[in-house]
C-alpha cells in the first residue's frame, strides 16, 4: 500500500493515463527515453552540487559563475558520477518548469541536454549517448507534429520532470522499466517469469560470472536480473538487438540502475548476422529466443568462421595464461596485446575448423536456420551454460528431429528442459532449455511446471493491470531451481531421462512426454474392451429380438 502515497506512483497513473488519451506521434518513444536520461542526470548533478555546497557559502547559481569553482565541480562530478551539466540554467526543471507551455518548446528541450551534457573520457558513455543524440536529430523533426500533438508531449515531458530520482518508495528506474510496456515506448520487455528462471539457473551453477552474454537482449532484463544477485562480480556485460528503440532502451536503463558503463559492450546490430563482440567467449548466455529466426546459409558461414576464430584465440590465452603467468584481464585491457592476437589469428587457417562436426547425415544442419543457436553454444566457455526461452513448438517440431539428434545424441549439449505453466503465459507456449558444452552425464532432466506452481505480486507492478502484475512466487522457483540442482525426480513434476530413451521417442523433446501431471483416474484398456464386446453382443440380441416381433406383427418396411 506504500506504494500508492508515493509522488512516482501517482505521477506514474496519470502518465500512463494520459497516454491512452492523447494522440501522441510515433517518435514519443525516442523523447520519454530522452527525457527520462535528462531528468535522471540533472537531478543527480544537482544534488551532487548541493552536497557539495552545503558547507559552503554559495548558491549553485553563484558556484557556476565561479570559473574556479566550478571547473573544480565538474573535476569532481566526473570522477564521482561520470558526468557534469555545463550551465545552471540547462537542469530540467527549470527548463521545463519556464517554458514547456511556450511554442518552440521541443526543439529547443531536444537540444539543451546534448549541449550541456559532458561524459567522463574514463568511460565510453559518450560513445553511446552521442550515437542516442544523433538519432534523435536526425529521426525526430517536432515541425512535423500536428499542433494536439506537440501539446501532449510536452504535457508527457513536463509529468516526466516531476518524477522524484531518489523516491525509495517507488524508484525512479522501476517506473522507467514499467512504461517500457506501455503505450510511450512501446518495447515489449520480456515476461518477468522468463528473466526469474533463467538467472536462477544460472545462479544455482555459477557463483562467479566473468561474462555475460544476451544476443537479443530487448530490455535489458535478463543481465540486471544477474547484477541484482552477484553484483558488480560480473566483470563484462555483453548485448545485441537489431531493434533501435529497445537497444537506445536498455542503454537508458543500464544507465539510470548505474551499471558500469566500460564493463557494459551493447550492439545495435542483428545477433543471426553475427554473434561475435570483441572475439570474446562466455561464461554464460541467456537469452529468450525470438520465435521466428529467419536466417541465411552466407550468415552461417560468417558465424562459423566466427566460432573457429574465437576457439583459436582461446588457445592462444590459455598458452598465455599457462606458460607466461599473464593476467586473463589484460586481453581485454591492454589494446596492443588485443590487436597483436587478433593479427595472429587472422594469420591461421580456419577454414578447416568451421563445420567439422556437420558431416554425413548432419551435413543438412550446415543450411539450418538454428545454427545460430548452435554457434552460441560453441561461443561458451568450456565450463558455460547457456540458458534460452524458447517455442515449445522446437521440442517436437518434425522438420527438426535431426538438429534434436544432434544436440542430444551427438554434441550431448541439453542439460535441462523446462516448461512454464500456461496460465501466466501471455504469448504462446514455450520452454526453457539450458544447455552445457562438456556435459558428463547423458541424462536430460524434464521439468513441468504447468500443474505444481503458486503466483506472486511482481516487484514491477503495474498500476491497474492484475494479471501483468502476477509471476512465479519464491517458493516455486526455489523448487524448480533445487530440482534442477540435485537432477530430483518428483512425481508429476520432474523427470530424469536417459539419452537412450529420448531416441527410442525419435527425439522427441516433449516435457509432457517425459513428465506425467495426469490427475484423472486411469481407465484400463482391457476393461474397455471387455465392456465392448459385450455392448455389442446386448445389441445384437436386441436386434434380433425386435425382428422377431417384427415377423409376429408382420410389420415390413
Amino acid at each position: 500500500m506504500k506504494n500508492r502515497k508515493s509522488v512516482n506512483y501517482k505521477i506514474l497513473r496519470m502518465l500512463m493515463s494520459q497516454s491512452r488519451r492523447y494522440k501522441l506521434p510515433p517518435e514519443i518513444d525516442y523523447i520519454v527515453m530522452y527525457t527520462f536520461l535528462y531528468k535522471y542526470c540533472s537531478d543527480t548533478i544537482k544534488d551532487f552540487l548541493l552536497v557539495e555546497l552545503r558547507d559552503k557559502e554559495l548558491t549553485i547559481d553563484e558556484a557556476y559563475r565561479d570559473r574556479g569553482y566550478q571547473e573544480h565541480l565538474a573535476f569532481d562530478s566526473l570522477k564521482l558520477n561520470g558526468f557534469y551539466i555545463k550551465s545552471s540554467e540547462a537542469f530540467i526543471e527549470e527548463v521545463v518548469n519556464n517554458n514547456y507551455a511556450k511554442p518552440g518548446f521541443l526543439p529547443d528541450f531536444l537540444k539543451i541536454f546534448p549541449e550541456n551534457i559532458i561524459f567522463s573520457s574514463e568511460y565510453h558513455n559518450s560513445d553511446y549517448f552521442d550515437y542516442f543524440f544523433a538519432t534523435i536529430d536526425n529521426e525526430i523533426d517536432t515541425f512535423q507534429f500536428t499542433s494536439e500533438e506537440a501539446h501532449n508531449v510536452s504535457e508527457i515531458i513536463n509529468l516526466i520532470s516531476q518524477f522524484d530520482v531518489f523516491d525509495s518508495e517507488f524508484e525512479f528506474s522501476k517506473v522507467f522499466n514499467i512504461l517500457s510496456d506501455s503505450k510511450l515506448m512501446h518495447i515489449g520487455s520480456n515476461p518477468e517469469y522468463i528473466n526469474q528462471i533463467l538467472s536462477r539457473i544460472v545462479l544455482s551453477e555459477k557463483n562467479a560470472i566473468n561474462s555475460a552474454y544476451d544476443p537479443f537482449i530487448k530490455d535489458g532484463e535478463s543481465i540486471m536480473k544477474l547484477y541484482e544477485r552477484i553484483g558488480y562480480g560480473l566483470k563484462y556485460c555483453y548485448g545485441k538487438d537489431s531493434n533501435k528503440r529497445n537497444y537506445f532502451f536498455t542503454l537508458v536503463k543500464f544507465f539510470i540502475n548505474n551499471l558500469p558503463f566500460n564493463d557494459v559492450f551493447l550492439k545495435h546490430e542483428d545477433a543471426l548476422d553475427s554473434i561475435d563482440i570483441n572475439g570474446s567467449s562466455f561464461d554464460v548466455i541467456l537469452s529468450k529466443i525470438p520465435i521466428a529466426i529467419k536466417n541465411y546459409y552466407s550468415a552461417n558461414v560468417n558465424q562459423s568462421r566466427e566460432i573457429a576464430k574465437r576457439n583459436k584465440r582461446n588457445e592462444l590465452e590459455s598458452l598465455l595464461l599457462d606458460n607466461f603467468g599473464m593476467d586473463g584481464d589484460s586481453f581485454k585491457q591492454d589494446s596492443e596485446l588485443n590487436i597483436a592476437l587478433e593479427n595472429l589469428v587472422e594469420k591461421i587457417n580456419l577454414e578447416n575448423e568451421s563445420n567439422t562436426d556437420f558431416i554425413g547425415e548432419y551435413e543438412s544442419l550446415k543450411e539450418s536456420e538454428f545454427l545460430f543457436l548452435l554457434n552460441l553454444v560453441d561461443s561458451l566457455k568450456d565450463d558455460g551454460i547457456m540458458v534460452i526461452s524458447i517455442s515449445e513448438n522446437f521440442l517436437f517440431k518434425n522438420s527438426l528431429e535431426l538438429l534434436r539428434k544432434y544436440l542430444t545424441c551427438k554434441k550431448n549439449y541439453i542439460d535441462a528442459i523446462i516448461r512454464i505453466p500456461n496460465e501466466i503465459i501471455k504469448s504462446r507456449p514455450e520452454v526453457v532449455i539450458v544447455f552445457k558444452k562438456n556435459r558428463q552425464n547423458r541424462d536430460i532432466l524434464f521439468i513441468d511446471m504447468a500443474a505444481d506452481y503458486e503466483t506472486q505480486r511482481s516487484g514491477r507492478t503495474y498500476p491497474g493491470l492484475f494479471r501483468k502484475n502476477l509471476v512465479l512466487n519464491n517458493k516455486t522457483i526455489s523448487k524448480m531451481e533445487n530440482v534442477y540442482l540435485n537432477k530430483l525426480t518428483i512425481p508429476k513434476f520432474s523427470n530424469l531421462i536417459s539419452i537412450e530413451e529420448i531416441k527410442s521417442n525419435a527425439f522427441n523433446l516433449s516435457v509432457s512426454r517425459y513428465v506425467d501431471t495426469f490427475e484423472g483416474e486411469f481407465i484400463s484398456l482391457d476393461e474397455v474392451s471387455v465392456e465392448k464386446h459385450e455392448i455389442q453382443s446386448n445389441i445384437k440380441d436386441l436386434n434380433r429380438k425386435i425382428e422377431k416381433m417384427m415377423d409376429e406383427l408382420d410389420i415390413r418396411f
